[in-house]
């Protein structure tokens, strides 16, 4: 449990803190996701007190913005960056966001970055990063089909989630108790733990191979509008491999996090809970 963080939020916090130690997964690339939720439900608070090595925070970007970044650590220490809301990045011109998403997406795949701005440098190798923010469901409803067309669900997952009523009866009960300020909540330490690949068993991996078939729906689910004009659901069909060796990484990432040199069932029941929090037309009810 954090301090000063909702008891409600202890399973997001789980799930963003165990992201951090896929960039400890060796021969892989950590795992991006953006926290998709209303406005005041704590994503920028839980994004914010992630701190730690290999960590770097922004209050926005741009693909110009991001080659520098990786042109001032040329030892590759940065591996995860952080901003508290993408609202502002995707809500520029259309032509910004295009080059900054698609910056975005070679990042987080094998560490290319580019820029096209007339200087005679233009393309930054670094080893590949990841990616951490939040967005209100209205915008990110906005971009999902240019998400969709550059490949991006795949590479930076969205995370849905929202208060039931319970929660929120029982969080306006904490603020008149005076349990609940403004104040950020208390720093999560994350310290890299160096490079490691945990063994998966054949029965786990088959495990996992199930899992990643929900997943491949869960990120294939997408809006859009029939004949009549009305706005239905669809399911793009997304190819199992990569949302199974997402799953595989989690795995490990989670065992890696409570010192195991082996994925168990502990690591599978948490795979089986970051699921709950990919489905859009579900979001996880915390």
């Amino acid at each position: 449990m954090i301090k000063n963080a909702p008891f409600c939020l202890d399973p997001l916090i789980d799930l963003m803190t165990t992201l951090l130690h896929t960039s400890c997964v060796e021969s892989q690339v950590p795992i991006s996701a953006v926290l998709v939720a209303d406005s005041g439900t704590g994503k920028s608070k839980v994004i914010k007190m992630l701190s730690g090595e290999g960590l770097h925070h922004t209050n926005s970007f741009s693909s110009q913005g991001l080659f520098q970044l990786m042109q001032i650590d040329p030892e590759n220490k940065i591996r995860y960056i952080l901003l508290e809301d993408l609202n502002p990045t995707l809500s520029r011109q259309q032509k910004t966001v295009t080059a900054t998403v698609a910056n975005l997406l070679t990042l987080t795949m094998d560490g290319t970055c580019r820029v096209d701005d007339g200087r005679s440098e233009k393309i930054l190798k670094h080893l590949p990063i990841g990616l951490i923010s939040g967005v209100t469901p209205e915008i990110y409803k906005t971009q999902t089909k240019k998400w969709f067309s550059l490949g991006l669900t795949r590479r930076i997952i969205p995370i849905f989630y929202e208060y039931t009523r319970e929660t929120e009866r029982t969080l306006l009960d904490n603020v008149a108790a005076g349990k609940i300020n403004l104040s950020d909540f208390a720093p999560y330490p994350f310290e890299h733990k160096g490079m490691h690949n945990p063994h998966i068993d054949i029965s786990e991996a088959k495990i996992l191979e199930g899992l990643a078939a929900q997943f491949s729906i869960n990120l294939g689910m997408s809006r859009g509008k029939d004949t009549n004009g009305n706005v239905k659901m669809y399911v793009r069909k997304i190819v199992p491999i990569s949302p199974t060796v997402i799953l595989r990484t989690i795995a490990q990432a989670n065992a890696i996090k409570h010192k195991r040199g082996k994925v168990g069932e502990e690591d599978i029941t948490f795979v089986s809970r970051f699921l709950d929090f990919t489905n859009p037309t579900s979001p996880k009810q915390l």
